[in-house]
């Protein structure tokens, strides 16, 4: 078993992080120098910027039947319901889990099962949609069929709310992929959804907090009921 360095460093960023990192840091010194409360509210800006693309490495438990979380976040839903048509799963019936990544949150999303990626949709939505509803029309979604090698199809969706250009997704069709991989991110948050194979039952609750790469959402090979919870 390999050792955990508990050592403190500063956490490195997604390189599609330092572009606005980098802007951020020229208009912080240039509004100092203008009038120095100012630049110190774009420093405070800029250091939440270069929080948001962190990029920390994650401890994914090593089994294959296992499915983990794809972002960082709050579950905001569970529901049973038909999958996505875009990618052509609309005649299948899954458990959507609903990931909710805040603007604090890592930005970055990790491949949620170790499986091979089927169809892929993309839809850039409207620059500004002007609603946080997830399936509003207007929003910029990304979303995939993941082809599990015990002949399970699963689906990954990300989607931006109230404007476009946010989701940068590595997915592509024939990819094979491990648990844990990172796969791309929503820059400034979004929505994750996560649809699980009928017969696999979710094992996390609405309200769970979420650790891309790390907390565990469901087993395939496991019999267990969906899991429910409640606040204490």
């Amino acid at each position: 078993m390999k050792s955990v360095n508990t050592t403190f460093h500063i956490p490195d960023i997604d390189d599609d992080g330092w572009k606005f990192v980098s802007v951020m840091a020229i208009i912080t010194v240039v509004a100092a120098l203008i009038w120095l409360p100012l630049g110190i509210v774009f420093l405070l800006l800029d250091i939440w910027c270069f929080l948001c693309f962190r990029n920390p490495d994650r401890v994914t438990p090593v089994l294959s039947s296992l499915v983990v979380a794809p972002a960082d976040g709050t579950v905001v839903s569970i529901s049973k319901e038909k999958g996505p048509d875009c990618i052509g799963l609309q005649n299948k019936k899954f458990h959507k889990i609903r990931i909710y990544s805040g603007c604090f949150d890592v930005h970055i999303n990790r491949m949620p099962i170790k499986a091979k990626v089927g169809s892929v949709f993309y839809d850039c939505g409207k620059n500004f949609s002007g609603s946080f509803e997830v399936n509003n029309i207007g929003n910029e979604t990304f979303a995939a069929v993941l082809k599990h090698s015990e002949g399970f199809d699963f689906a990954l969706k990300q989607t931006a709310v109230l404007c476009s250009k946010r989701i940068v997704s590595k997915l592509e069709k024939g990819n094979e992929c491990l648990t844990g991989q990172r796969i791309g991110l929503i820059r400034f948050g979004g929505y994750v959804d996560v649809f699980l194979p009928e017969k696999v039952c979710p094992q996390v609750c609405v309200g769970q907090t979420m650790v891309a790469g790390e907390t565990v959402i469901a087993d395939i090979k496991s019999d267990a009921p969906r899991l429910e919870g409640e606040i204490r």
